[in-house]
């Protein structure tokens, strides 16, 4: 009697734990499919939504000190190479959607003003003409360099701003291709993109 007990109680232990395995292991039916709310919130995890390039060469060239009867000023140039990155921030996206009567999926994105940022990919200094001071050659000091680099990258930012306001219908254009394919992908059949002024 004892082994027919001790046998149940196995069995019903065996058929408990594989009920449970089912039920964590297995995924309810129509769970894997994303619903809206999860469709935007992954949207919004996407983050950053880069959407043009830019190469930038500037060149900049500067006295080093100034002429007197006893000092002659060096001469510095500097070649610079920038990438500038047009982006929107899609965390402050506003994003509406929904499901209409006939089934289909809708989402409308607002996006917030684009933003840029400019690095730094290549520097060359090309020509570095040292003063002279009684006929003593003086060589450039680092501050001339840090000042010549820093005109440099000031240039390349407004650069920046003249290719945004140029080429503004181009980078919306790019944005609005890449997040309608990614709301499509989300299963949204109609995807309104707008902008924000």
């Amino acid at each position: 009697m004892k082994r027919l007990i001790v046998v149940l109680a196995l069995l019903l232990g065996i058929l408990v734990t594989g009920y449970l395995l089912v039920r964590v292991l297995v995924p309810a039916a129509g769970a894997g499919a994303p619903t809206v709310v999860s469709s935007v919130d992954y949207i919004r995890q996407i983050g950053e939504l880069h959407v043009l390039r830019a190469s930038v060469k500037e060149i900049v060239t500067t006295k080093v000190g100034e002429a007197t009867l006893f000092k002659s000023p060096g001469k510095l140039a500097v070649i610079c190479h920038f990438d500038i990155k047009y982006k929107y921030n899609l965390h402050n996206a506003e994003i509406a959607s929904g499901t209409r009567t006939d089934g289909s999926r809708f989402c409308i994105i607002t996006l917030p003003k684009q933003e840029f940022e400019v690095s730094t990919r290549e520097i060359r200094f090309y020509d570095d003409q040292e003063g002279t001071w009684l006929g003593f050659k003086q060589k450039t000091p680092p501050d001339a360099r840090t000042q010549a680099l820093e005109a440099a990258r000031q240039q390349a930012e407004a650069q920046a701003r003249t290719f945004l306001g140029e080429m503004e219908g181009d980078i919306q254009a790019s944005a609005r291709a890449t997040l309608t394919q990614i709301a499509r992908a989300f299963g949204f059949a109609d995807v309104t993109i707008e902008f924000s002024k």
